[in-house]
């Protein structure tokens, strides 16, 4: 079984219907173990706040035993572990990372401390090494990443986007809940993350 931590978003408050708590449910239910925290000030956020418990979070997960450890990020989440990879704040690299709809980094000025800068070499490196693997998910029509996900993230970090058309910001407000490729992906790390 694996171990799992969740990153939500930018005002995410874990609510019922939102896919990472869909997500956590079912893969409990599997027998994983999952960590799915609610981050500080989420309307409002200071990424200090938010660093200090994705680290926290991140030894934990370190001390629940064996298996694969996972993260999955979601937009502002996403950015939250970037941040930390650069700051070389993450010691030991998760066995696979996903970043979900990760929102464009200039488009996030109202959260406090916010650093990353995707242009610059050192960040793909950076996360290269937070990860032995990193998969990439975006959709067609994301308002937070106007550019593309491929041009916005993936090409800085060298990796080939996933595209999910129509799922916009894989937001509850959009329409995005259940998402079937994503518990297969935990499974199998060959599954289609397009699957819905």
């Amino acid at each position: 079984m694996a171990r799992i931590l969740l990153m939500h978003g930018w005002t995410n408050k874990r609510e019922l219907g939102v896919w990472q708590r869909t997500l956590a449910s079912a893969l409990r239910h599997q027998g994983h173990q999952v960590l799915y925290p609610q981050f500080p000030e989420t309307d409002n956020p200071t990424l200090e706040h938010w660093q200090e418990l994705l680290l926290t979070e991140l030894d934990i997960l370190d001390e629940a035993g064996t298996g694969e450890t996972i993260a999955i990020g979601h937009s502002l989440g996403c950015i939250n572990w970037i941040q930390a990879a650069v700051e070389k704040k993450i010691v030991k690299p998760v066995d696979r990372l996903l970043l979900v709809a990760p929102a464009d980094p200039t488009l996030l000025g109202e959260v406090k401390g916010l650093k990353v800068k995707l242009s610059d070499k050192k960040t793909k490196a950076a996360v290269e090494a937070s990860a032995r693997s990193i998969t990439i998910v975006g959709s067609d029509a994301d308002p937070w990443a106007p550019n593309g996900v491929q041009a916005t993230f993936g090409d800085p970090l060298g990796v080939q986007a996933v595209i999910l058309q129509g799922a916009k910001h894989f937001s509850k407000a959009d329409g995005f809940s259940q998402w079937q490729g994503v518990i297969d992906w935990i499974n199998d790390a060959k599954a289609d993350l397009t699957v819905r």
